[in-house]
């Protein structure tokens, strides 16, 4: 008898440590499992290092810390929006205005045609590409640093020799054109809170350049060019990145930073217009965007191989 009840209680406590350990297993597992739906974006990063490459493919990055206050992201090989926020709300553009005026000019004023800069001229707020009262320049010349350093001056200069008042009409009758009907430019220059347009519009004209004045965007993509004895540097963030394909960045204190560019993302190569409005933090913005891009064409891809 007394060893029947050594037996039986060994047993019983053998059993009860079983399943005390599959306790302690099965509490560990879940606390691992709520650090990962927990952990932020740059803990994910190391995680990803250490071999937790499937987690980063399964849950896209989190567009919740955008500060633009509107953007789009359009894939223009499929005309399809992918990602987009209040897109078709109305907001200064500030120097996005200049793509705009760009396209204008190159429709309507001879590329040879001379401008002599003037003190009328040189009195528009900044001066950012250096310009001396009496300088002369082509229209082909104004547009590197109307394009590559944002001058107020070159914008103002163009339409000067077009007509200002003319010219701020032709530039809404091209928005008119194209079907970018929710804008409205009142100077070449987007210097003005008046200058409105939505990131949809804007996604819009950068398309319509891509499909038919490839040559600004060329300029856009420049690092730097000398013309006499001016030397305009490009600041553009993604110009080292070699899947951008051109754009335009601006800055307005009631606009806050706006920006507008084309990328070429994934193994497929498609190209995105990705347009940012009333942003604090415009690049970063940007970059977020394109990583939920490169993140949504892993799923689908990892969808492709699991079927």
């Amino acid at each position: 008898m007394k060893n029947f009840f050594t037996v039986f209680f060994g047993g019983l406590a053998c059993l009860i440590l079983c399943f005390a350990v599959l306790a302690i297993l099965k509490t560990a597992q879940n606390f691992r499992k709520q650090t990962l739906i927990t952990t932020p974006v740059t803990t994910l990063t190391a995680l990803q290092e250490e071999g937790e490459s499937s987690f980063s493919e399964s849950r896209p990055l989190s567009t919740s810390t955008i500060t633009a206050k509107a953007y789009i992201v359009r894939d223009l090989t499929t005309n399809k929006v992918i990602l987009e926020k209040d897109s078709d709300k109305l907001l200064p553009i500030a120097s996005l205005t200049k793509l705009i005026t760009a396209s204008v000019a190159r429709r309507l004023i001879d590329p040879n045609t001379r401008i002599t800069m003037n003190s009328l001229i040189l009195q528009t707020y900044g001066n950012t590409a250096n310009f001396r009262n009496g300088e002369t320049y082509s229209i082909s010349d104004l547009l590197y640093p109307l394009l590559m350093v944002s001058s107020n001056d070159a914008a103002e200069a163009l339409a000067f020799v077009y007509g200002r008042a003319k010219f701020i009409n032709a530039m809404n009758d091209f928005m008119q054109s194209i079907g970018a009907y929710r804008t409205s430019i009142a100077d070449p220059a987007g210097l003005s809170p008046n200058s409105i347009s939505t990131a949809s519009d804007m996604a819009r004209v950068i398309d319509w350049i891509r499909l038919n004045d490839p040559v600004i965007l060329k300029i856009t993509e420049l690092k730097n060019i000398t013309v006499r004895d001016h030397n305009w540097v490009n600041p553009t963030h993604f110009l080292s990145w070699s899947n951008y394909l051109g754009g335009k960045n601006g800055y307005l204190p009631e606009a806050n930073r706006t920006g507008i560019g084309l990328f070429s993302v994934g193994q497929s190569s498609d190209i995105y217009a990705v347009v940012v409005l009333g942003s604090s933090t415009r690049d970063q913005d940007v970059e977020t965007l394109l990583a939920q891009i490169n993140t949504s064409q892993m799923n689908v891809r990892q969808n492709r191989k699991n079927d």
